[in-house]
């Protein structure tokens, strides 16, 4: 007869470790799985950059799709302004104003309505 064992990893070890020890561990996680943002092509940039001009001059509600630590938000807001000097945008969203790098920035989108 065969007997299966169900392992469960660091899990069966959480309860006798403190929670310093816990959350170095999940953050030793995330550095070691964390996936690297893709290259966009040309094509994509050129259609990012047409969609943030139309954004900025018409004044309408974009929602970018922007990498920031080790993975991928979304803001949606009105661009404010494109400072071209450092490289970034000012979004104005409901809750605050975010200062977005443009190397960043690997999306966007027109939205129909305000702040859905």
């Amino acid at each position: 007869m065969f007997w299966i064992i169900r392992d469960r990893g660091t899990i069966k070890w959480t309860a006798m470790m403190l929670p310093e020890h816990v959350q170095k561990i999940k953050e030793w996680k995330q550095e070691v799985f964390a996936e690297a943002p893709r290259e966009l092509t040309e094509w994509e940039l050129e259609e990012l950059q047409q969609t943030i001009e139309q954004a900025i001059n018409q004044q309408l509600v974009v929602t970018l799709t922007v990498w920031e630590g080790s993975k991928y938000l979304r803001w949606t807001g009105t661009i404010q302004l494109l400072n071209d000097n450092v490289h970034a945008l000012v979004l104005e969203t409901i809750t605050k104003t975010k200062h977005i790098p443009l190397q960043n920035i690997h999306g966007a989108r027109l939205e129909n309505s305000q702040y859905d």
